[in-house]
């Protein structure tokens, strides 16, 4: 068990790309965390963690936690469909668990982490670093604050072009973008708008990539309060606005470098008045903070911004949106969404 004046003990789980940066990378310089351990299949990825790191590494999951007394955290960054058992296992052996987005494929994977969680008294952390988003703070800031009166719509937009040949194009692994992207694109406009999802519709494409898995999603979605959101991930040389916030006494729009607001009474003939906010930092998040702000509840048992409710919520509407492009219908999940914001989660 971590102390306050001890490092958290940490052990890392897939030590790919991701692994690497956005997570060995950033806790090796935090005080606050101390890398034990390295597991992955790989033999030339543990020989470079172990060159990186100077830590100890396994092939196996099951080796690595027959040491998890020597742990207090485990980080699961591998494939999409190997999350649910490598986090149960993690809990089970009584470790915090930190794990990559999608932290899963589905509600069923969802409840049988969160019966693990309960089980275990221990913490799944899912990594959702858009909470950490400049960009996305700010407009939370100034839609609080009332910058545009009351929003009716919110619409989050990510237009890139290429082709990719690795796993995320196969849906035996978990791939496909609305997976991969749906907690950087859907998550946000949950989270922005202080009201339960309803109904979904969705609609897949799949187009210059190779295998079985979608490279396109578009979903519209209905909240109780009558706002609307609309995300889409499209292949696209050029894309719109990443957000862009529409309310009665104006509107936001940001490219992800400035967020720009426009103010404007729709009862005159008066051009609207823009005001311009600078973004700095990164676009998806401080994987820095995200880590200082994860030390904190492990050492203090306080909240994170985005528990396991918020990543429930999401996974829901993905669901939703797969759910709904298979079907060719609107799909209405408020019997799901309505007890979760009973809870008062948001």
């Amino acid at each position: 068990m971590s102390h306050h004046n001890q490092p958290i003990r940490a052990a890392i789980i897939g030590y790919g790309g991701s692994g690497k940066l956005s997570h060995a990378d950033v806790i090796s310089q935090l005080p606050d965390f101390e890398i034990r351990s390295v597991c992955d299949l790989s033999k030339e990825q543990r020989a470079k963690a172990k060159e990186d790191l100077g830590c100890d590494v396994y092939a196996n999951v099951g080796e690595l936690l027959k040491k998890s007394g020597d742990l207090d955290v485990a980080i699961v960054v591998t494939r999409t469909d190997t999350h649910c058992q490598i986090v149960r296992d993690c809990l089970n052996a009584g470790l915090h668990t930190v794990v990559t987005k999608p932290w899963a494929m589905n509600r069923q994977e969802a409840d049988l982490m969160l019966e693990a969680q309960e089980r275990s008294g221990k913490t799944i952390f899912p990594w959702m670093p858009m909470s950490w988003s400049p960009e996305f703070n700010q407009i939370k800031e100034l839609i609080s604050n009332g910058a545009v009166g009351e929003v009716f719509l919110v619409r989050r937009h990510i237009a890139h072009f290429w082709v990719r040949s690795d796993w995320q194009t196969q849906t035996k692994y978990g791939g496909g973008y609305l997976l991969n992207w749906g907690m950087h694109i859907v998550q946000p406009i949950l989270d922005l708008v202080p009201s339960p999802a309803i109904s979904v519709f969705g609609q897949m494409q799949q187009t210059i990539n190779p295998g079985d898995a979608e490279d396109n999603f578009l979903s519209i979605i209905e909240f109780e309060n009558g706002t609307r959101g609309i995300a889409e991930f499209t292949q696209g040389i050029e894309g719109l606005p990443s957000f862009m916030v529409q309310g009665a006494q104006g509107m936001l729009h940001s490219n992800g470098e400035s967020l720009t607001l426009l103010s404007k009474d729709p009862s005159t003939d008066k051009p609207a008045v823009r005001t311009k906010f600078p973004l700095t930092g990164k676009i998806f998040g401080d994987e820095s903070e995200i880590y200082k702000d994860i030390a904190t509840a492990i050492n203090s048992a306080k909240p994170i911004r985005t528990g396991t409710a918020h990543s429930l919520y999401g996974t829901l509407v993905l669901d939703a949106i797969r759910k709904s492009h298979q079907t060719r219908q609107t799909v209405d999940i408020s019997a799901d969404t309505l007890p979760l914001f009973s809870k008062g989660f948001h």
